[in-house]
């Protein structure tokens, strides 16, 4: 058995990095749907892979950080109390406050860096700068807050039914990819001071 990733959870590291990926996946996924409704286009989102691995160490911060609603064995524990509409709303209201405290750090660092707008809220009310908003926020918690409790756990208890050298393998493979293509994509935005586009598809035209 790998080292757990917490003493109250036997999660394996292994199963972690094939999470993470799966949610990067779907978070480049996500984020094209939005592209498409909001620009009628598609493209790589910055990144040379169809990853964007800050959906997937989004979840495992607030894992090691929240644990799930109803099992918060993460830094702040809220597991004493046994009112779960509490657990519920306090987890969504500490997951809102995380997400916007990184939204606010990560853009405004690559505005620092490459002195590019990485997205803009702006337009969106009840904005904190142009890189938060409590709405979005508020929608991006409540999201994550279902996904921890209705499909967490049983994601990694099946993934963990997994353990033949070729899971390892591709598992570990595919981790470090991502997170190679990460720093390769960041810095080609840092030092052109530019989006990283590699590709686009244009579905429609969007009308202005």
């Amino acid at each position: 058995m790998e080292q757990a990733i917490t003493k109250e959870k036997k999660y394996r590291i292994i199963d972690w990095c094939w999470l993470i990926c799966i949610l990067s996946f779907v978070g480049f996924l996500v984020e094209n749907i939005w592209n498409i409704f909001t620009s009628g286009r598609v493209d790589n989102r910055n990144m040379h892979l169809p990853f964007i691995l800050g959906y997937g160490l989004a979840i495992l911060g607030i894992y090691l950080f929240f644990g799930t609603p109803t099992d918060n064995h993460g830094l702040i524990n809220l597991s004493y109390k046994s009112n779960k509409v509490f657990l519920y709303v306090s987890y969504t209201i500490l997951v809102t406050i995380f997400v916007c405290i990184n939204e606010l750090i990560i853009g405004n660092a690559m505005e620092y860096l490459s002195h590019i707008h990485y997205w803009d809220f702006s337009d969106v009310p009840l904005h904190i700068t142009r890189y938060t908003s409590i709405l979005t926020a508020i929608a991006y918690s409540t999201l994550i807050t279902l996904f921890m409790s209705l499909l967490f756990d049983k994601m990694m208890t099946w993934l963990n039914g997994f353990s033949d050298n070729m899971y390892r393998i591709i598992g570990f493979t595919l981790i470090i990819l991502l997170i190679v293509d990460l720093f390769i994509s960041f810095d080609t935005m840092i030092k052109n001071k530019d989006f990283n586009l590699i590709w686009h598809i244009e579905l429609f035209k969007k009308e202005s």
